[in-house]
This record gives structure tokens, C-alpha cells and sequence, in this order.
């Protein structure tokens, strides 16, 4: 069993999944929406919306531009780097005036979640493909 064909699978789709969510995010934040905006339950600007776009794009890269150990470690980075933001969005919601609007609560809930479930995904793709690897 190869590295790409192992238990890394795990990481791939869910880097895959938040990928596409974050890129479809960050592009339905330009429509005129109440789930995603200026006065959506996700308080987002332009500033916002690009970042989702980024990130989004990096999750994608991680998902289908990397390959066994390399892409686990890659979402487990991108979990280390959402709870950088959580931190500092709690800091200042206005991320030290880079957003024109102060994200909330549910911002909040949501950066933290994808930080935390991304780290764990990282480390169960990484522990899972070691089992494996070992047993055979």
C-alpha cells in the first residue's frame, strides 16, 4: 500500500471538503446572502471573503498538491493556522483593523471548530497510515 493510496485518505477529503466549502464561502460572501455577508450569521466584508478564498485554496492544494505524510502534516498546519486567527480574532475582532467589520460569535465557534477538527483529522490520517505501515 502506498503512501498516496494509504490510510491518508482521510486528509485528503476532508482537506478536499474544507477546501471547496471555503472557497464556495468566500465567493457566495460577494452575493448578497443571510448566511454569509455583511449582515449574514457569519459577519463577513471584502477582506473576509478573500481570505476564505485563500484558504480555501491552500486547503485544495493541500488536498491534491501534496501526498501521504506530507499532506497529514499539511492539515494539521492548516488547523495550527486557523487557531492563530482564532486567537487573534479574539484579540480583536477587527483583526487589528484589516476587517471593516468585527467577525462574532459564530465566527468565532467556527474558526476554532475548523482548527481543532483539522489538527485531530492530521493526527488520525498520520497515526492511522503508521498502523498500517507497521502491520504489514
Amino acid at each position: 500500500m502506498t503512501a498516496r493510496s494509504g490510510n491518508y485518505g482521510l486528509a485528503q477529503g476532508y482537506a478536499a471538503l474544507v477546501g471547496v466549502v471555503l472557497v464556495a464561502v468566500g465567493l457566495l460572501g460577494f452575493i448578497n446572502n443571510p448566511i454569509v455577508g455583511p449582515t449574514g450569521l457569519f459577519v463577513t466584508d471584502t477582506v473576509h471573503n478573500i481570505v476564505h478564498l485563500a484558504t480555501g485554496a491552500l486547503a485544495l492544494f493541500i488536498a491534491f498538491g501534496l501526498r501521504g505524510e506530507q499532506q497529514a502534516n499539511g492539515v494539521i498546519g492548516f488547523g495550527v493556522l486557523y487557531l492563530i486567527v482564532f486567537v487573534a480574532l479574539l484579540l480583536s475582532p477587527t483583526l487589528f483593523g484589516l476587517l471593516q467589520r468585527p467577525v462574532n460569535a459564530a465566527d468565532h465557534v467556527l474558526h476554532a471548530a475548523l482548527g481543532v477538527v483539522s489538527i485531530a483529522v492530521g493526527y488520525m490520517a498520520k497515526k492511522s497510515s503508521e498502523r498500517t505501515a507497521t502491520a504489514r
